[in-house]
């Protein structure tokens, strides 16, 4: 497994909602079993923990949302690449070389952009 599949893992089981029920089974066996030590710096660290997963979960579930829209305006327009709809779920070294391929997102774009205009003219 490579580092950037490894990281893509541990960021999926981060943002799951189990990682937060995880996270207070921790805390509840921590105040059972090892009380004295659940100072001020320990729950610190487990607010720390806690906003980490929140986030983590936030942004993924933003960023599956928008990948849903853009995949949706890639299917219906016409002339785009079909194959781009699903490329997020490509590892990251394929994404990049799209990337490159289609000459920078900001060139489409722009094309985009003005055959929207062209067309409402």
């Amino acid at each position: 497994m490579t580092l950037h599949r490894a990281l893509d893992a541990a960021g999926r089981l981060f943002s799951h909602p189990g990682a937060l029920l995880a996270m207070v089974a921790f805390v509840a066996a921590w105040a059972v079993f090892e009380r004295e030590t659940l100072d001020w710096h320990g729950v610190a660290t487990l607010i720390t923990l806690a906003m980490a997963v929140v986030i983590e979960r936030n942004a993924r579930r933003d960023t599956a949302a928008l990948q849903a829209k853009l995949d949706e305006l890639i299917v219906a327009t016409e002339g785009a690449r079909n194959e781009l709809a699903a490329v997020e779920e490509r590892p990251t070294e394929e994404i990049e070389a799209v990337r490159r391929k289609t000459k920078g997102g900001r060139v489409a774009a722009t094309a985009l952009v003005k055959n929207v205009k062209d067309e409402g003219a």
